[in-house]
Formats: structure tokens, C-alpha cells, sequence
């Protein structure tokens, strides 16, 4: 029985894997955000459900970001996928902060917070697990 780790591998963290995930994340996003606007136009769906449906994209978005992550890495699933969710929020945050120049109030970016999360653990540790 051995205690070492086999070599070239990293025992605990893969940043590639990580990476990949927000790739998925981010290419999941915009299939979605163009899917919901075709939806939009075409059907009498009304703007006042657009707050959930970005909140349901930007779930399944990260739940398949951080599945691809965890799936990619390996192992340590909730680990890969937790970071996959915090880098998606990092980027949105970066990017509402460029778009916006008034900002965002502070329970909006707490509930994205608590979304990329949740989405991200979920995923991860289907991920590992599936």
C-alpha cells in the first residue's frame, strides 16, 4: 500500500478542469439566453418571468459547468464544482461592474452568490458521482 501520489498528477486542485468548467458554463449560458429569446419573441410570454428564467439559466449553467469540471478532474467533485461556481460569479460580477455603472445593490449579488454556489456544488457532485 502507498501514500504517494502518482507523478505529474496534482493531488488536490485542477485548475484546467476548472477552467473547462467555466467555458461550459459561460457556452451553456448564452445557448440558453438565446433559446429564452427566441421563446420570448415568438410566444405571449410576458418580460415580468425574466427574473426567474435568468436565475434558472444561470443554475443549469453552473450545475453543467461544474459537472464538466468534476467529470474532467476526476475526483473531489464538490471541490471543482464550488470553484467552477465562484469563478462564474467572479466573471458576472466583473462584468456588471463594467455594464453597470451604478452598480448592484447587495441582495441581487448575494442571491447570484448563493445560485453559482448551490449550482456549482449540485453539479460537481453529480459529476464525480455519475
Amino acid at each position: 500500500m502507498s501514500f504517494k501520489t502518482p507523478a505529474g498528477s496534482n493531488s488536490f486542485f485542477n485548475f484546467v478542469s476548472v477552467f473547462r468548467g467555466l467555458l461550459t458554463a459561460l457556452g451553456a449560458m448564452v445557448i440558453g439566453i438565446l433559446f429564452l429569446g427566441i421563446i420570448y419573441y415568438f410566444t405571449g410570454i410576458t418580460e415580468s418571468t425574466m427574473p426567474i428564467t435568468a436565475s434558472v439559466l444561470l443554475f443549469v449553467g453552473v450545475s453543467m459547468g461544474g459537472f464538466y469540471s468534476s467529470r474532467h478532474s476526476g475526483s473531489k467533485g464538490l471541490v471543482h464544482g464550488l470553484a467552477t461556481g465562484i469563478a462564474v460569479f467572479i466573471l458576472i460580477w466583473l462584468l456588471m461592474g463594467i455594464f453597470l455603472p451604478t452598480g448592484i445593490a447587495f441582495f441581487p449579488l448575494m442571491q447570484k452568490l448563493l445560485i453559482c454556489l448551490v449550482g456549482g456544488s449540485l453539479g460537481g457532485i453529480f459529476g464525480v458521482g455519475l
